[in-house]
């Protein structure tokens, strides 16, 4: 928030669909793109490699709605997880609009913003875009509850207003491109930690360049890893859909067990 056309996630459907989702690998024998591929669960293992005595996989049918995985794209994932709900994920280009800073305890129209909005519903699970090592963890009056990510590239990534930090994010740890990071949320524009609700739940993602560089417009980066995503998700959706009609239900278990994150809804 603080620092066009809309992009909308086309997920609008029943939660038993199972969502529209990823680059399903080896698992259904779909060759995912060459550049996309799915990342382990937040966990750090990869479901369905082994396949479980009594596959669980029912519960995506039966419990509540989940994540998918994220989907990798030239070493780089989209920030937000999809979910197999009523997905909500927007982000126009908010690059360089105005924004508003406190001076001296007074509102002024002095400030623009330096980075995208990506609008989720609060909890939706927010993944690293590049692997490096966590640099900062904690609060700040603007970005409330913050990750910032030192890439492999060099430069800053900055994950604000989360409503949660996943469990072993701390400064100093080392992630993956697409590691669960914490919780889309609202935190922020106040002093006291925790504080929340100035605004609508979103991801404010900002990049900024090596040594400390002039923060860059990340947009047609995002666009670019989203519409990877989307076509990833539907194609291993179909290809999981074809499992469920054929009746193969071990199989189709074990796919839809490398297709989602396993990581309930917050």
């Amino acid at each position: 928030m603080f620092g066009s056309p809309q992009t909308r996630s086309p997920l609008r459907g029943r939660w038993f669909r199972l969502g529209v989702a990823g680059s399903l690998v080896a698992a259904l024998a779909v060759p995912s793109p060459a550049a996309a591929t799915r990342t382990p669960s937040p966990s750090g293992t990869l479901l369905g490699l082994t396949a479980p005595a009594r596959p669980a996989a029912t519960r995506y049918f039966l419990g509540s709605p989940t994540y998918y995985r994220p989907v990798i794209t030239k070493g780089k994932a989209f920030p937000v997880s999809r979910s197999n709900f009523f997905d909500i994920v927007e982000f126009p280009n908010s690059w360089h609009d105005p924004r508003m800073r406190l001076v001296n305890g007074k509102w002024l129209l002095v400030g623009v913003h330096e980075g995208i909005d990506i609008t989720a519903e609060r909890g939706t699970p927010v993944l690293s875009m590049l692997a490096g090592v966590v640099e900062r963890v904690g609060w700040t009056f603007y970005c409330g509850t913050r990750v910032g990510v030192r890439g492999t590239d060099g430069r800053y990534y900055l994950y604000c207003h989360l409503a949660q930090v996943a469990p072993g994010i701390a400064e100093g740890a080392r992630v993956s491109a697409g590691s669960y990071l914490g919780r889309v949320g609202n935190t922020g524009y106040g002093t006291e930690p925790g504080h929340r609700d100035e605004f609508a739940p979103h991801l404010h993602f900002g990049i900024q360049a090596a040594n400390d560089g002039p923060w860059v417009n990340p947009y047609f980066t995002l666009r670019a890893l989203y519409s990877a995503t989307v076509r990833a998700d539907q194609k291993a959706q179909a290809a999981v859909d074809r499992l469920a009609r054929s009746g193969d239900r071990s199989m189709w278990a074990h796919a839809v067990e490398r297709l989602y994150m396993g990581l309930a809804p917050w």
